[in-house]
C-alpha cells in the first residue's frame, strides 16, 4: 500500500507559487535602492547588480514556477487516482 500526504504536496505547491509571486514583485527593488543611495559610485554598483539579478530573478522565478507546477499536477493526479480507486467494486 502505498501512502501520500497529498495535503503536504498541496502545501508545497502553494509554498512554490508563493515564492514565485515575491520574485516577480520584487522587479524594481534593487533599482529602488540605488536611486535612494544618495552616493553616485554607490548607486552605479547597486544598478550593476540588479541588471544581473533581474536575469537571475526571473529564471528562478521561471523554474520555481515549474516546480508548484509539477507539485500540483502530481497532487492532482494521485487525488484523481485515489478517488477512481475509491470508485472501483471491492475497494473503500
Amino acid at each position: 500500500m502505498i501512502r501520500l500526504d497529498l495535503a503536504s504536496i498541496r502545501g508545497a505547491a502553494d509554498d512554490a507559487t508563493r515564492i514565485r509571486s515575491a520574485f516577480d514583485a520584487s522587479d524594481d527593488t534593487a533599482r529602488a535602492a540605488a536611486a535612494a543611495s544618495g552616493h553616485d559610485e554607490l548607486a552605479r554598483t547597486i544598478e550593476r547588480f540588479a541588471s544581473t539579478w533581474d536575469d537571475r530573478r526571473r529564471g528562478f522565478a521561471e523554474h520555481i514556477g515549474d516546480v508548484a507546477a509539477a507539485l500540483d499536477a502530481i497532487e492532482r493526479s494521485f487525488a484523481d487516482l485515489d478517488r477512481s480507486l475509491a470508485r472501483e467494486p471491492g475497494r473503500g
